[in-house]
């Protein structure tokens, strides 16, 4: 994909400054996203923006200026589609990550109820990651890949699955806690018998119970419904729900440099999301520490000093990703 050099200087938008280094990363997860949709139109597979990358399409025709990631959801059928077709498709460098990466290593690059494609940076040389992401040096860029499920219009068959998938993911992101209280085998027990399933453990079981959970979350279909979620949403909160309609059909919407899928229902979906308010820009929390690489910026600055380079790190990328200096 092409930026104008403009793209990456410090800009103000919407009273928020985002410097170089997040517009790097914003170009370097639009070359991600680039590589999925293009792989979703070649194969007739549905897909739209969805969270803050709905949002932001919507609103800003871009990225949301505190935003420092990027979205897309796809309905089940299609989502399963895609899972099983990107291994196959993807280029060289690319790779699944989350429950369905069939290396243990990417497996815990997702944790909540998605998928990730993601650059490995086992399959990279440094300089070509730099060029290629445009000097975006933290590794292991991608984009997050949602499932949206319908929900049951049986009540209690929807508040089953609710209380099968809460206890799954409370065994998950509890596991450490649970295993040093001793409760850990027994609450595994638990939802294998909700499940009908016996559950050993060992190294594959939290990934196993993550792959258990999302067939739970599958398990309704769309003549057996009125309105569809993303589970992980719907389950601590009936009502963030949305007509499943509104996830029939999509448009294109501009973004940034290029045009991005968005359900045609974003209305009624964001206004569950966001708020009738959404069109105000609000700077909220994220769901994540911003930015997504701040945790990484020391190690980053002690390899640079290493190679000998002395200027900023804004500087050593451009440097490393225009050729001028290899590491």
């Amino acid at each position: 994909m092409r930026f104008d050099d403009d793209f990456f200087k410090t800009e103000t938008r919407d009273g928020f400054e985002v410097p170089p280094m997040m517009k790097r990363a914003w170009a370097a997860q639009m070359e991600v996203l680039k590589v999925v949709t293009d792989i979703c139109d070649r194969n007739e597979i549905k897909y739209s923006a969805e969270f803050g990358t709905r949002l932001g399409a919507v609103r800003h025709k871009g990225m949301i200026p505190w935003d420092d990631d990027i979205d897309i959801s796809l309905m089940r059928v299609d989502y399963n589609r895609l899972i099983k077709i990107l291994p196959k498709e993807l280029p060289y460098g690319f790779v699944v990550a989350g429950m369905y990466s069939d290396c243990e290593r990417l497996q815990e690059a997702a944790f909540v109820l998605q998928s990730r494609v993601i650059a490995d940076e086992e399959l990279w040389d440094f300089n070509d990651y730099m060029k290629y992401f445009h000097g975006f040096p933290y590794q292991r860029v991608g984009i997050d890949i949602y499932p949206i499920d319908y929900i049951s219009r049986d009540k209690e068959f929807a508040e089953t699955q609710r209380e099968i998938i809460q206890l799954g993911l409370m065994i998950l992101r509890q596991w450490n806690e649970l295993n040093r209280n001793g409760c850990l085998k027994q609450c595994i027990a638990e939802f294998g018998k909700l499940c009908n399933v016996d559950i050993a453990l060992d190294s594959k079981t939290r990934n196993y119970i993550w792959k258990l959970i999302d067939k739970v979350c599958a398990m309704c279909y769309e003549e057996e419904a009125d309105y569809a979620a993303y589970y992980d949403g719907w389950i601590n909160n009936d009502n963030y729900r949305m007509h499943k309609e509104c996830f029939k059909d999509v448009i294109k919407m501009p973004f940034e440099n290029m045009m991005l899928n968005v359900s045609t229902g974003y209305d009624e979906i964001l206004k569950v999301v966001y708020g009738g308010n959404y069109m105000i820009p609000v700077k909220g929390a994220s769901n994540h520490d911003y930015p997504f690489y701040g945790h990484m910026e020391q190690e980053l600055i002690k390899q640079i000093r290493n190679v000998g380079f002395k200027g900023t790190v804004d500087e050593f990328c451009e440097e490393v990703s225009s050729g001028r200096l290899r590491v």
